[in-house]
């Protein structure tokens, strides 16, 4: 069974995510098919494959030296100061790392399009994103030279706000080896 197969199943009308609602008091309908509620469908999509990102992040925290946690509760931090002043600028790297991959993919977003609405970008266009725009204007219209054109406009978004996060890292990125720079 797909993910398209599956998302559908929990979140259309009779799947398991309205059902629960409905017990609870909430009653959503199927989101697949609301235009208000498909996009919250493919947030939820989105977030549930944040799991590498979570990898990177808990990979990065074991990097940071216990010595830095001791010498601060020496010089008597408590924990919110030892997360302020020692986990916050050990772990910006990371944090600059996962920002820059997570925003490239976000204007990248497809698949969950694709999934949750079966390539149509539907119920009422409200799923129809860039991309999903970009694949149905090239593959199933075969306009290719506007899909081209398209392709290059995103390349060029992403290249302006990958630099901006670049340019304004400067200020809140700490390096652990430019200490004597």
């Amino acid at each position: 069974m797909t993910v398209a197969l599956v998302w559908r199943a929990l979140f259309n009308d009779g799947g398991t995510v309205p059902d629960v609602l409905g017990a609870i008091g909430i009653d959503s309908g199927g989101w697949v098919g609301n235009p208000d509620l498909a996009v919250f469908a493919v947030v939820l999509l989105t977030v549930w494959q944040f799991g590498a990102p979570m990898v990177i992040f808990l990979a990065g925290l074991q990097q940071i030296s216990p010595d830095l946690y001791e010498a601060a509760a020496l010089d008597g931090a408590g924990r919110w100061r030892q997360f302020v002043s020692v986990t916050v600028p050990m772990l910006s790297p990371v944090v600059f790392f996962n920002l820059v991959l997570e925003m490239i993919q976000s204007f990248q977003v497809f698949t969950p399009a694709f999934a949750i609405s079966g390539g149509s970008g539907g119920p009422a266009d409200s799923t129809m994103f860039y991309t999903l725009y970009l694949y149905e204007r090239g593959f199933t219209a075969s306009h290719m030279g506007y899909a081209a054109a398209m392709a290059w406009l995103l390349l060029i978004a992403i290249g302006v706000v990958t630099l901006f996060l670049f340019r304004t890292s400067r200020s809140w990125v700490f390096y652990a080896d430019e200490e004597g720079r």
